[in-house]
This record gives structure tokens, C-alpha cells and sequence, in this order.
């Protein structure tokens, strides 16, 4: 088993009302307890709590993209949505053994 608590995100669904679920999975492999688990990035927060050894826990929520109108108001009118919209790394603490620790996810491209 890793020395490691992992970290990712990935692309559950897109609808055609500019919305994407996404799921963060966070998997504790570091051989012992870690507590005070929080994932949070530009638009989600979210505490996981703690994790055993070997223990997963997912958490998935919506995010809505903005509209070309929306861009256009914002930043004139040839503003245009790109053909990939990316997802910054997500940031994640947590303490283990009364260390505090910090991660982050991989890079989502929608």
C-alpha cells in the first residue's frame, strides 16, 4: 500500500442547461488515521471529515458554466465560451498524526 492520500476529480455528466456534475473521491493510503478532511476549490467546499486506513469517500455536485450571453454581457459582445472549459486543481487538507498536510486533485478539462 502507498504512503498517500489521493485525490481526484472527474466529469460525471453535462446537460444542455450549462451544468456539469462532478465527483471528488478522496482515498486515504497512508497507514493510519487522517481527520479534518476539506476539499475546496473556486466553486465547492466541502468537509469529508475523517478517514480510516484504506477508506474512500466520494462527494459529487453540480456546476453551472456560464452562457455565451451571460459572457457577452460581462465582456463584450465577441466574447465567445471556449471549446474547453478547465478545472484548476482542487486543494485538499488534512491532518495526519497532528501534522497538517495539503494536496490537490488533477486538472479537469469540460
Amino acid at each position: 500500500m502507498s504512503d498517500e492520500v489521493l485525490f481526484t476529480q472527474k466529469l460525471v455528466s453535462k446537460d444542455n442547461d450549462n451544468k456539469v456534475n462532478i465527483e471528488w473521491i478522496v482515498e486515504n493510503n497512508t497507514g493510519g488515521l487522517i481527520e479534518d478532511v476539506l476539499a475546496l476549490s473556486q466553486c465547492y467546499t466541502h468537509d469529508f471529515g475523517n478517514f480510516e486506513d484504506g477508506e474512500v469517500k466520494p462527494i459529487s455536485f453540480d456546476v453551472e458554466l456560464p452562457s455565451t450571453e451571460s459572457l457577452k454581457m460581462d465582456f463584450g459582445d465577441d466574447t465567445v465560451i471556449p471549446d474547453k472549459i478547465t478545472f484548476g486543481g482542487a486543494s485538499l487538507t488534512y491532518l495526519a498524526n497532528g501534522v497538517s498536510f495539503k494536496t490537490k486533485s488533477n486538472i479537469l478539462e469540460i
